[in-house]
């Protein structure tokens, strides 16, 4: 660096302890305008060390309004009557040099903008298309992902199709069974009938008879009676026999009569026993109907629940296949996109077309 302006930057930094004064920002501008950098507020305030952007900003204004003026100003003096500091042209020198510095300055800053923005959009498309690849690889993977649950689904709704099958095929076993039961409990049913009707039918066949031998009885006796008392005055010898007779009758009667309530006792244990056999065989086929109604009614639960699943399932499976279809969609959209972006780019690249040769007015 030049002797003079490191005298100026250490005279700089000597007056860092006071505020910053006019002079400070015209020297660091100075210093930054030998340098061959252009002077802004941000790189005086580096250069000095110090001083707020508000106090800076009026006095680099001011550099920048009297920076021809001293420059022509310290030309001026020592160029009267001589011509060792002007070019052929007849400018001065230090007017040729800062101006020719300046605008090194404004052209490097502008070399400086334009690299910079050409690494941007450099990267920027790099980034688009690592993105771009990034997003093939990701529509990829979901293409594979969206196949696999596919699959999967097709293999849950296919298990849940022979499940329902199946269960179909258990619930119309059942409802055979079921009916098998029915159909043997009505046979029970109506043989039980036709026991305690055919019961009934001798009891009461009992009950005529005891009441025919009753009867009977009844007129014996009175027969009896009546031959007694007409036979009586010839009869006299023969009372005690007579009486005898019918006490031997009386005793067969009630021993009869013992015999039929016996039997009458014997068919109403027995008519009481079928009744009983009746009423357990009833309250058996109740429980076997309501236990196959209550496994009716959890198999048809079971049912519901497993169309519900697989109607679940199946809607899944559509929902699924919508979205592959509109991955896909979205994915054939972006590939034409890209194809034509190409497409122009090569075409803009391409020499221009060559136009036809007219035909000459003769040729066919």
């Amino acid at each position: 660096m030049d002797p003079k302006y490191e005298g100026q930057m250490a005279e700089i930094r000597q007056t860092m302890s006071r505020g910053i004064q006019e002079d400070d920002v015209f020297a660091a501008a100075d210093a930054l305008l030998a340098e061959g950098k252009r002077p802004t507020i941000e790189r005086v305030r580096l250069k000095i060390g110090r001083g707020s952007p508000n106090t800076v900003s009026p006095m680099l204004e001011r550099w920048f309004a009297s920076l021809s003026e001293r420059l022509v100003g310290s030309t001026a003096g020592s160029a009267s009557g001589r011509s060792a500091g002007n070019d052929p042209d007849g400018m001065p020198m230090g007017v040729r040099n800062a101006a020719r510095l300046l605008w090194e300055t404004a052209r490097r800053e502008a070399e400086e903008i334009q690299r910079v923005e050409m690494e941007s959009a450099r990267a920027e498309l790099q980034a688009r298309e690592s993105a771009l690849a990034e997003a093939q690889a990701v529509l990829a993977q979901r293409e594979e992902a969206f196949a696999q649950a596919r699959v999967s689904l097709d293999a849950a709704l296919a298990s849940s199709q022979h499940a329902r099958e199946a269960l179909e095929q258990q619930l119309k076993e059942d409802a055979l069974e079921a009916h098998r039961v029915r159909v043997a409990l009505g046979d029970e049913n109506k043989r039980l009938t036709a026991l305690l009707s055919q019961a009934g039918e001798t009891q009461e066949r009992m009950r005529r008879e005891h009441a025919e031998a009753m009867a009977a009885r009844d007129q014996d006796l009175r027969h009896a009676e009546e031959r007694h008392a007409g036979q009586e005055k010839r009869m006299l010898a023969e009372v005690d026999r007579a009486r005898q007779a019918a006490k031997a009758l009386e005793s067969e009667l009630i021993r009869e009569q013992q015999r039929r309530a016996k039997g009458e006792e014997v068919a109403a244990r027995r008519l009481e026993a079928e009744l009983e056999k009746l009423h357990q065989v009833r309250e058996s086929a109740r429980s076997m109907e309501a236990e196959l109604r209550d496994r009716l009614a959890v198999q048809g639960m079971e049912l519901a629940q497993a169309g519900a699943e697989g109607t679940a399932v199946k809607a899944q499976n559509e929902a699924l296949l919508r979205r592959v279809e509109e991955e896909r969609t979205a994915h054939e959209a972006t590939r034409h996109f890209l194809v034509k972006a190409l497409a122009e780019r090569r075409r803009a690249s391409s020499d221009a077309p060559v136009k036809r040769a007219r035909r000459p007015r003769g040729a066919k």
